[in-house]
């Protein structure tokens, strides 16, 4: 009866603190879609496209400054305090501090003094040059932020993380419609360089905000009179983070050269540079950010997860035979197709008014209905990479992730040339499919997990399809006079409506899985 308990209450803590972090990532991603509009009506496709390559350079850089290390803080610190050390949790925190310290300024050096090189000869565009070198003095902000936030991921004190993460969101906003409106007259490179300026202020004032947090956490919750002596926490901690660190190397660096080698094979094609640039910017900068910020339920997840599996893992060792851990992978993975297939569903039926609502872009909404179908992919491949790093299966998801980024650079420098714009369109659902069958099957491998197959893929297919029948017949008879955004907002709320309520009619949301929720809610 006291493991039953036990286990409601981890998994009550799970959900509330699942709920809380993806309503606040929801919320946040909301937010930076009406800005990404914002900012995309006033530097159009062309700025857009010049952003995105500097942003490109700037995520191998973060990967650079981060190396592992949120990944070895959630791993190390829920291990000890598993354990009960809270002595040893305050070591692993600050050995990972240190750790952080030294990649953040290690990769602002290179960056600040690459800038130069890296806008001339790599980039191949002078106008990225100040914007690279403001993004630089970022990146030790970013490390360390990442230490803070894996600390609280791992004491499921996700609040805390939240609200920073909140509050850098609005900061950045507020900063960059402020310089935006004072240096977008100078012309595209100055406007990114207003972008960039915000969110380097936001990330600094983000860690002074999140290093404040941690400082009463740990007076409040891990006062302890003991010191480790645990000789062994560095080498873990490294154990973790450095595998971690050079693959993402690899895979960031394979990703970055893909996003540089698209305009250029656009150009091959035939096409101008600035009309490269604004395709490369309406895919990058408009329709997947828009694709994916619903991806933010099932990344919420997938983060949660780590601290939950690991500890799971550490206290029982034997992953394929544990019951729990194998309820918690059916679980996840049920969901995320659950959610996945009902948003690729509205995506393929409100394609058109949505990129119209959003960007005032046709272009923009051909792409959106070309990718949706690939969503389910994605979402799951998101959770099911946090299940493996939670298991520790973190190479077997990196060497994935490499195959991917590599397959990736070689259909994009050889599909692009000869087809254009639908070389990238094929090379995104190949390696997509492909990063997800190796992941999902080493996942049901080491986990003897399995999928529902009617309930999870078959009855959401049939329930959306039916949804958006029944909105599109609902709209089309209606005899109020609504404006194309109310049609486009209540077809995405009424869709949704009918869509849970076909799931739970027919099974896919079983009276099993509401008595399991209410059992968690349940005191």
């Amino acid at each position: 009866m006291k493991g039953l308990t036990r286990i409601l209450t981890r998994l009550k803590r799970f959900i509330l603190n699942a709920m809380l972090l993806g309503a606040t990532t929801i919320f946040m991603r909301s937010i930076a879609v009406i800005f990404n509009a914002y900012v995309s009506g006033k530097l159009g496709a062309g700025g857009m496209g010049l952003y995105s390559l500097v942003t490109s350079v700037y995520a191998f850089a973060v990967t650079l400054a981060s190396s592992g290390i949120n990944l070895a803080v959630m791993r190390l610190v829920s291990e000890e305090l598993g354990k009960g050390n809270k002595a040893g949790a305050i070591s692993a925190m600050r050995k990972c501090v240190g750790y952080a310290l030294f990649f953040g300024l290690l990769s602002f050096t290179l960056l600040f003094f690459g800038a130069d090189f890296i806008a001339n000869h790599i980039l191949q565009d002078k106008r990225t040059y100040l914007s690279l070198r403001v993004l630089s003095v970022a990146l030790p902000f970013i490390a360390l932020s990442n230490v803070f936030s894996g600390y609280f991921n791992a004491v499921r004190r996700v609040a805390k993380s939240a609200s920073a993460s909140i509050a850098e969101q609005f900061v950045k906003i507020g900063l960059t419609v402020t310089f935006l409106t004072a240096l977008l007259p100078k012309g595209i490179e100055y406007a990114t360089l207003a972008l960039v300026l915000g969110t380097a202020i936001a990330e600094a004032l983000s860690f002074v905000y999140l290093l404040i947090f941690y400082l009463f956490d740990r007076k409040k919750h891990l006062q302890t009179k003991k010191k480790s002596c645990d000789p062994t926490m560095k080498k873990r901690m490294l154990h973790i983070s450095l595998p971690i660190a050079f693959s993402s190397y690899l895979r960031s660096g394979l990703v970055t050269i893909q996003h540089i080698l698209i305009p250029i094979g656009l150009r091959r094609h035939g096409a101008d540079y600035e009309t490269s640039l604004a395709s490369y910017g309406t895919i990058h900068g408009m329709v997947f950010p828009l694709i994916l910020f619903p991806s933010a339920v099932c990344s919420t997840f997938a983060g949660l997860i780590v601290p939950e599996l690991s500890e799971l893992a550490a206290a029982y060792g034997d992953t394929r035979n544990h019951k729990h851990i194998r309820y918690i992978v059916t679980r996840a993975l049920t969901f995320a197709l659950l959610f996945g297939i009902g948003t690729a569903g509205i995506l393929v039926c409100f394609a058109e008014p949505l990129g119209i609502l959003v960007y005032q872009s046709r272009e923009a909404a051909k792409y959106i209905r070309i990718f949706a179908p690939l969503v389910p992919v994605m979402y799951l491949d998101t959770t099911v990479d946090g299940m493996l790093k939670g298991l520790g299966q973190q190479m077997h998801s990196m060497l994935y992730n490499i195959i991917d980024a590599s397959l990736s650079v070689f259909l994009v420098w050889t599909l692009m040339p000869r087809i254009g714009i639908w070389g990238y369109v094929i090379c995104v659902f190949v390696t997509e499919l492909i990063n997800l069958a190796f992941s999902l099957t080493r996942l049901l491998s080491v986990t003897n997990a399995g999928i529902p197959i009617p309930k999870a893929v078959l009855c959401p297919i049939l329930c959306v399809a039916g949804a958006s029948a029944l909105t599109m017949l609902l709209l089309k008879t209606s005899i109020l006079p609504l404006t194309n955004t109310a049609i486009t907002v209540c077809g995405i709320l009424l869709t949704v409506i009918f869509y849970l309520t076909l799931l739970r009619t027919t099974g896919g949301l079983s009276a099993e899985d509401t008595k399991w929720l209410r059992s968690i809610f349940r005191d």
